[in-house]
């Protein structure tokens, strides 16, 4: 009987010791999670004074993401790294501009949608101290992102943004205990591809040149219990459209775009 019970004890035990010995890094980056998020959208176009008040739009947005990662050794590779990342928002934010040469006031029912996957390698850094892990891991990037911009009111009219992205950026990871990782992540990306789809007859669409997108993230992960953890991030992106024409004599013109976002999760590692 009590052979029975150790037997019973060690089988339950098994996975939670062998959560406890996996590196807290490798731990964060083996992991699929869901979250919340709320976004805080700022845009504005870029319109000479003469043709009246540039478009400008702002707002928070709530939202949903979904991440998976992957960190160990492939192809004799020590450390190879995958991951991907949506983001999903949604929501009324506040419009200020000019409608067909009319000041105007409203309200946008803004939709965008972003996702991104990361391919790299992790390198650790040496550091002193028991339990603590530091690892810096560059990587490459390439993704999609896209807003739906649906003008409410008598002047309202909607239209269609979307680009493609890459280029590359490094995750910076510091395990401050075995269960409580910190992290932050940069990435400069090129924006490609990209183009404007107005739903209004005769005006077509417009192709836009490369520009650039530039984003910082910081981030915890923490294991509350086996191979249950909570994570949270805040983000900050910067990007511009160079714009372009339309037919029939319209053009769209060039703008940029600020974005701060807050997800906060929870995560399965494997």
């Amino acid at each position: 009987m009590k052979k029975t019970v150790l037997v019973a004890a060690l089988t339950i035990a098994a996975p939670i010791m062998a959560f406890a010995n996996t590196s807290p890094i490798l731990a964060a980056n083996n992991e699929v999670g869901v979250a919340v998020t709320g976004t805080l959208m700022n845009y504005q176009e870029n319109v000479p004074a003469i043709y009246g008040p540039a478009d400008t739009e702002s707002g928070w947005r709530p939202g949903f993401a979904v991440k998976g990662s992957y960190m160990g050794n492939v192809f004799g590779i020590q450390n190879g790294y995958a991951a991907i990342h949506y983001d999903h928002s949604a929501g009324n934010i506040a419009y200020m501009g000019n409608v067909g040469g009319h000041s105007y006031i409203g309200t946008d029912n803004a939709t965008t949608n972003r996702v991104m996957a990361r391919v790299g390698v992790g390198i650790n850094i040496p550091i002193n101290g028991p339990g603590h892990q530091m690892m810096i891991t560059p990587y490459i990037a390439g993704g999609y992102q896209s807003w739906n911009r649906a003008l409410q009111g008598p002047y309202g009219y909607t239209e269609d943004y979307r680009a493609g992205l890459i280029g590359s950026g490094a995750l910076f990871q510091y395990a401050v205990t075995p269960r409580f990782v910190v992290s932050g992540n940069s990435e400069i990306l090129a924006v490609v591809g990209g183009g404007m789809t107005p739903h209004l007859n005769g005006l077509g669409s417009a192709s836009f040149g490369t520009s650039a997108e530039e984003k910082v993230m910081a981030g915890v992960d923490y294991r509350i219990s086996g191979p249950i953890h909570l994570f949270s991030e805040v983000s900050y992106t910067h990007f511009t459209y160079t714009g372009g024409a339309l037919k029939a004599g319209s053009s769209e013109p060039s703008s940029a775009t600020n974005l701060f976002a807050m997800e906060a999760g929870v995560a399965y590692s494997f």
